[in-house]
C-alpha cells in the first residue's frame, strides 16, 4: 500500500512537471532541464581469469524545472530515473526506480541582508569535492537533505550547512544522524582560492562524534595550476576511543604550448590508516560524502573509505597526461600506484603495504552542443594485499557512454 502511494506521488510530480513544460517552457521565469545518459559497461574486475566478465547498460534520466517566481526567489525540482537494461525481467514490468533527486528554493537577500537560504533536497559539492560531492559519475548520485544559509561579502563566503543523514523516528530522536558544517571561500588572492571548512557528524544517544578541520587551495600561474588540501579528523568513535585521522593531497597539472594542446599532472594523496596498536585511537581517515571516482582510480577498488582500504589507509601516487587531437576531441591517460599507509598482515604472516597499479585511458568527444560521448578502459594489476583478498590475475573494466542534455 505504501509503495502504491509513493509511486501515485511520483507519477504525479512526473505529470506536473511534463504540464508546466509544455504551457510554460516559452515563459522567461520558468527553465526545463534534462538529461540521458545510457552507460554501456564490460566488466571484469573480479581478478580471476577463471571468471568471464560481465556486460550490462546503466541509464540515468533526469527532468528538472527551474522556477524564478520573482526577483531574489527561485526553486528547482529534479525527478530521476536510474536502471539497468533488463533488470525488470519482462517489458511489461514496473522496477519503480524513478525517484525526488532534487527539490529546494533559494531566497537571496534574505531579509536585505547579505544573506540566502537554500532548502530542500538538494545536491552539494565543495572544493576538489574529496570531502564533499555530488558524485556525478554514480547512476543515482548523491542528495542530502536539509538547507544552507550563505553569507556572501566581498572578501569572503560561508556556507552554513545543516543536514539530516537519517531520521530513525524513534522517540526522543534517537539514533538521528546529522551533519553540520562551515564551508568558507576566501576571495583575497588574485588566481586563488583558499577555501577552509569544519565539518560536523552526530549521532543522537550515541558515542559518536566526528569532526573534520581542512583547507582546499587551488591557484594558477600561466600553464601551471596546482591544488593542495588537507584535513584533519577528531572526535569519539565509541566509548573510550578518539578519532585522530589525516589526509593530505598535491596535484600540479601543467599545460604545454604546442600542438595537441597537451597536459601532464602528478601527485599525491595521502589518507591516513591504523596499524592497531593503540587501541584508544582511531586513525583511519574517513573520506565522509566525497566524490572518490574522480581521485582513486576509475575501476572503483577505493569507492568506500576506509572499508576498501581495509583500514589502513591509502597512498595514491599517481602521473596523468592528455592531448587534444581536435577541439571536440580529447584523449587522457592516468596511472595510480596504490598502497597502504599502515601495514597488512598477510595470512602467512608477512605484511604487505601494495593494493596494486591501475592505468586508465578515457575519450571525451563533444559530438555537439549537447551531445558528448565518453569512452575508457582501464586495467589493474594486483599488488600483495589484493592478490590475497580479491585474486592474483589482473582486472579489465570498459565502458561507453552518451551523454545527451536537453
Amino acid at each position: 500500500m505504501m509503495e502504491e502511494s509513493v509511486k501515485n506521488v511520483l507519477f504525479f510530480i512526473i505529470v506536473v512537471l511534463l504540464l508546466i513544460s509544455s504551457v510554460a517552457i516559452a515563459q522567461e521565469n520558468v527553465t526545463v532541464v534534462g538529461q540521458i545518459r545510457p552507460r554501456l559497461q564490460i566488466s571484469d574486475k573480479d581478478f580471476s581469469s577463471d571468471v568471464k566478465g560481465n556486460t550490462f547498460t546503466e541509464l540515468r534520466t533526469r527532468l528538472g524545472v527551474k522556477f524564478t517566481p520573482e526577483e531574489n526567489i527561485s526553486g528547482f525540482i529534479q525527478i530521476q530515473d536510474s536502471r539497468r537494461f533488463g533488470t525488470e525481467g519482462s517489458t511489461l514490468a514496473d522496477n519503480q526506480m524513478v525517484d525526488l533527486h532534487q527539490a529546494y528554493f533559494n531566497i537571496q537577500n534574505l531579509f536585505d541582508l547579505p544573506l540566502s537560504l537554500k532548502a530542500g533536497r538538494m545536491e552539494l559539492a565543495y572544493g576538489s569535492q574529496r570531502i564533499i560531492g555530488s558524485v556525478g559519475w554514480h547512476n543515482v548520485g548523491r542528495s542530502f537533505d536539509g538547507g544552507v544559509v550563505t553569507f556572501s561579502s566581498e572578501k569572503l563566503d560561508v556556507d552554513f550547512i545543516d543536514a539530516k543523514l537519517n531520521e530513525s523516528g524513534m522517540p526522543g530522536d534517537s539514533a538521528d544522524t546529522y551533519l553540520y558544517a562551515a564551508m568558507g571561500n576566501l576571495k583575497m588572492v588574485e588566481n586563488y582560492k583558499i577555501q577552509p571548512y569544519i565539518i560536523t557528524e552526530m549521532k543522537t544517544d550515541a558515542d559518536f562524534s566526528r569532526y573534520t578541520l581542512g583547507c582546499f587551495i587551488a591557484g594558477k600561474h600561466g600553464g601551471l595550476s596546482h591544488e593542495i588540501e588537507a584535513a584533519y579528523q577528531m572526535g569519539t568513535q565509541m566509548t573510550d576511543v578518539d578519532i585522530a585521522a589525516m589526509m593530505f593531497t598535491a596535484n600540479f597539472n601543467y599545460k604545454l604550448d604546442m600542438s595537441l594542446n597537451p597536459v601532464l599532472s602528478a601527485g599525491v594523496d595521502y589518507l591516513s590508516g591504523d596499524d592497531g596498536k593503540d587501541s584508544t585511537k582511531f586513525k583511519v581517515f574517513n573520506t565522509l560524502y566525497a566524490t572518490n571516482h574522480k581521485f582513486y582510480g576509475f575501476m572503483d577498488y577505493f569507492l568506500n573509505i576506509p572499508n576498501h582500504t581495509y583500514g589502513k589507509g591509502l597512498m595514491d601516487i599517481h602521473a596523468k597526461a592528455s592531448v587534444a587531437p581536435s577541439e571536440k576531441t580529447i584523449i587522457k591517460l592516468a596511472y595510480h600506484m596504490f598502497s597502504s599507509n599502515a601495514d597488512y598482515t598477510l595470512a602467512d604472516g608477512s605484511t604487505a603495504t601494495s593494493f596494486g597499479s591501475e592505468i586508465d585511458l578515457t575519450v571525451v568527444h563533444k559530438y555537439t552542443k549537447s551531445v558528448k560521448f565518453v569512452g575508457g578502459f582501464s586495467y589493474f594489476a594486483p599488488g600483495d594485499i589484493f592478490k590475497e583478498t580479491k585474486g592474483k590475475d589482473a582486472s579489465t573494466w570498459a565502458y561507453l557512454m552518451t551523454i545527451v542534455n536537453l
